[in-house]
C-alpha cells in the first residue's frame, strides 16, 4: 500500500469516527488542520447550512466552506443576538476565520429559519481546530418562555402590592405563594414571613382549621365564597371587611385568592361596637364568617308572561330566579353555569318542556336537571294511578308545584364577576304553550302565605362592557382581574377554550381575549368553533371581536391568529395601558350601526366612560 492509499484509508475512517460520534451526540461536528483545512466532517453539517455536499470532504478550505454558508443566506450568522446586519461576503468570512483562531469561541447564533443554534470552536496546542452545531431552538424557547413568566410574576406582583385592597393567594396545599404589601400591614409583617408557610405557622390552631376549612372547600368545589367581618390590625385598630374567596387554575393545579375590600368607612358608628359580629384577632389571616346566601331557582316555562310572573314571585321571596322558555337554551346555561362554578338550587319545569328534556341524554349530566325531572315523572303516574287520572299532574292556581310564595333567605345576593351572575333576566320564551304544572327538585314543605304576586320590578340596564377572557395560567388570571376592574368593564374568566365557547353561547360578551395555549381545547380550536357557529347562525348580531393573548413572538403566530378568525393580536405580558387600549379599539368598532339613510353611524361607546 503506498503512501497515497494510506492517507486515504486514515481520513476514511477517521470521517466515520466523527461521523459516528456526531449521531450519538446529535450535533454537527468539522475538524481543520494548522492550514485551515478540512480534515472530517459529519453529514449533520447540511441540516444547518444548505451547501452542496461535494465541499464536506478532506482538502476543502475553510475560506470555501463560509463562503458557501455565506451564499445560503447564513449571512446574518455572528451579529448581535441574531438580528439583521449589512455585511459583505468578505467581511462575513474575514469575521468568521478570525473565531476560528481563538483558543476557545462559543456563540449562541439566529438561523435564517429561525432555528437558534450554539457554535462551539477549540483550537488545539498543534493548531487543530474541533467545531461543533448543536439546535439549541428547544433550550432558547424554554427560557425565553421562563424569562417571560417572570416578568409576568414580577408584574403581578407589583399590580398586587399597589392595590388598596389585602390580597393573598395560596397553592393546592394551602401554602402562602403571593401576598401584598396591604395585605402585610394587618399582622405588621413582611411578606417573607408569609411566603411559603402555612396558616397553623401565623395563627393559632383553632384559627388555623377554621381558615383552612374554608378554602379546601372553594378549592374542592369552586363555589366562590363571600363574608362579612371585622380583623384587629397589629396596632389594635379594628377593620370591617367583605371577604372574598374565589378559585383560579386548572385540575390538579387549582389555587384559591382571598380579598379583602375594607368597609369601615361605610359602617354606621351605632353598628361599630354593636356586637352582633365580634372582632377576631388574627396575624395573617382574616376571620371567617359563613353568609346565608339566596336560593337561586331556574324556572323552565315557555309561556312568557307565566314565567314572568313566576320569576317576580321568587325574587319578591328573597330568591335569585331566572326563567328560561326553551331546551336548548336550558341545556346551554347549565353548561355555562357548571363551567363558572355557578349553583343553581333547584329547577321549576312545566309539562311541555318536562317532556322534551327527559327526551335528551344531555338533560341527565345536570343532577339539579335530573331531580326535577325525576319529580315530574313520579308527579306524573300518581296522577295517573288515581281513579280517572289523565297522566297529567293536577293544575294549580299558579300552574307550578310548589306553593305561589317560596320562603327563601331575605338577603341580598353577594356581588359576583360573572357576567351572567350580574344580569339575570327572562330569556325570550318560543311560542306559548298551554298551561300545565311543573316540577321542581325535592324541597321541604312551606306554608302557603297569602300574599298579592310582587309586580315585576323594572330592570336596570347594565350599560358596561362586557369582556369574556379565556386564560388558564393563576398568575394571568389575577392580572387580568386586577386590570379589567381597574377600567371598570364587566368580565368573566374561564380556564381553557371549551368553557369560553360554553360561556359565549350563554351569554354573548361585546369581547373576547383569547389566550393561545390553553388544556381541553385551545384558543385557535376555540375561536373556530366559534366562528363556525356565528356563520350557521347560532347567534344573534354581528361577530364578535376575539383578541388573540399569547406570550409567543415567532414570525408566523399572527398569521396563524388571524386565519382562525381572531380579530387582533395582544402579546403577554399584559400591562393595564395595552389592555385599555385593545378593549376601546375594538368596542368602538363594535358599536358602528346603521342609520336610516343607509349611512353607517358610530354610536358612543359604552367603554367610552368606562375607561375614564
Amino acid at each position: 500500500m503506498d503512501l497515497r492509499e494510506a492517507d486515504h484509508s486514515r481520513h476514511e475512517r477517521d470521517g466515520k469516527i466523527v461521523e459516528a460520534l456526531a449521531l450519538a451526540l446529535d450535533i454537527a461536528i468539522t475538524i481543520y488542520d494548522r492550514n485551515d483545512r478540512l480534515i472530517a466532517a459529519s453529514s449533520q453539517f447540511r441540516r444547518f447550512f444548505d451547501i452542496p455536499a461535494e465541499l464536506l470532504v478532506p482538502g476543502t478550505r475553510l475560506r470555501d466552506l463560509l463562503g458557501a454558508a455565506y451564499d445560503s443566506g447564513a449571512r446574518n450568522l455572528g451579529s448581535p443576538h441574531g438580528s439583521s446586519r449589512v455585511v459583505s461576503r468578505d467581511d462575513f468570512i474575514a469575521e468568521r476565520i478570525a473565531t476560528h483562531w481563538r483558543e476557545r469561541h462559543e456563540s449562541t447564533e439566529k438561523l435564517p429559519d429561525g432555528r437558534w443554534v450554539r457554535l462551539c470552536k477549540r483550537r488545539m496546542p498543534d493548531g487543530v481546530l474541533i467545531s461543533t452545531i448543536s439546535d439549541v431552538s428547544e433550550q432558547h424557547r424554554r427560557d425565553s418562555e421562563l424569562l417571560q413568566t417572570r416578568h409576568q410574576a414580577e408584574l403581578a406582583q407589583h399590580i398586587l402590592d399597589n392595590l388598596a385592597n389585602p390580597v393573598m393567594v395560596k397553592d393546592s396545599s394551602l401554602q402562602y405563594v403571593m401576598v401584598n404589601d396591604a395585605f402585610c400591614r394587618i399582622p405588621g409583617v413582611t411578606p417573607q414571613r408569609v411566603i411559603g408557610r402555612f396558616a397553623k405557622d401565623l395563627v393559632s390552631p383553632e384559627l388555623a382549621t377554621q381558615f383552612e376549612a374554608m378554602e379546601r372547600r372553594v378549592l374542592e368545589t369552586g363555589i366562590p365564597y363571600q363574608a362579612v367581618e371585622q380583623i384587629i390590625r397589629s396596632d389594635g385598630s379594628v377593620m370591617h371587611t367583605v371577604t372574598r374567596a374565589r378559585r383560579s387554575g386548572t385540575p390538579g393545579n387549582y389555587y384559591v385568592t382571598v380579598s379583602f375590600d375594607d368597609i369601615t368607612d361605610f359602617v354606621p358608628a351605632d353598628d361599630l361596637n354593636s356586637g352582633n359580629r365580634a372582632p377576631v384577632e388574627i396575624t395573617g389571616q382574616p376571620a371567617i364568617v359563613q353568609p346565608d346566601q339566596p336560593e337561586r331557582v331556574l324556572v323552565l316555562d315557555s309561556d312568557p308572561a307565566r314565567a314572568e310572573g313566576r320569576v317576580s314571585e321568587l325574587k319578591a321571596g328573597g330568591c335569585d330566579a331566572l326563567a328560561i322558555g326553551d331546551a336548548a337554551e336550558a341545556i346551554a346555561f347549565l353548561e355555562a353555569a357548571t363551567a363558572m362554578q355557578a349553583t343553581v338550587s333547584r329547577i321549576e319545569i312545566t309539562d311541555p318542556l318536562a317532556e322534551n328534556l327527559a327526551g335528551r341524554d344531555d338533560a341527565r349530566r345536570f343532577p339539579v336537571l335530573a331531580a326535577a325531572l325525576d319529580d315530574w315523572s313520579r308527579k306524573s303516574a300518581a296522577n295517573k294511578a288515581q281513579p280517572g287520572g289523565s297522566g297529567e299532574p293536577e293544575l294549580s292556581p299558579s300552574h307550578y308545584s310548589v306553593k305561589s310564595s317560596v320562603e327563601c333567605p331575605a338577603v341580598q345576593t353577594p356581588p359576583s364577576n360573572s357576567a351572567a351572575a350580574k344580569r339575570s333576566s327572562v330569556e325570550e320564551p318560543s311560542k306559548p304553550q298551554p298551561a300545565s304544572t311543573v316540577a321542581d327538585a325535592p324541597t321541604a314543605a312551606v306554608p302557603e302565605p297569602a300574599i298579592e304576586p310582587a309586580t315585576p320590578a323594572p330592570e336596570v340596564e347594565d350599560d358596561r362592557v362586557r369582556v369574556l377572557v379565556a386564560e388558564d395560567n393563576p398568575v394571568n388570571q389575577i392580572v387580568f382581574e386586577q386590570i379589567l376592574e381597574g377600567i371598570g368593564v364587566d368580565y368573566r374568566i374561564v380556564g381553557n377554550g371549551e368553557e369560553a365557547v360554553s360561556a359565549w353561547r350563554a351569554s354573548p360578551p361585546d369581547l373576547i381575549l383569547m389566550d393561545i395555549s390553553m388544556p381541553v381545547m385551545n384558543g385557535l380550536q376555540a375561536t373556530q368553533a366559534i366562528r363556525d357557529a356565528e356563520r350557521n347562525g347560532d347567534s344573534s348580531g354581528k361577530p364578535i371581536p376575539i383578541i388573540a393573548v399569547t406570550a409567543h413572538a415567532m414570525s408566523g403566530d399572527r398569521d396563524r391568529c388571524l386565519q382562525a378568525g381572531m380579530n387582533d393580536y395582544l402579546s403577554k405580558p399584559v400591562s393595564p395601558d395595552k389592555l385599555e387600549a385593545i378593549v376601546s379599539k375594538w368596542i368602538e368598532n363594535a358599536c358602528a350601526t346603521a342609520a336610516p339613510d343607509g349611512s353607517v353611524q358610530i354610536r358612543q361607546s359604552r367603554v367610552g366612560t368606562a375607561l375614564k
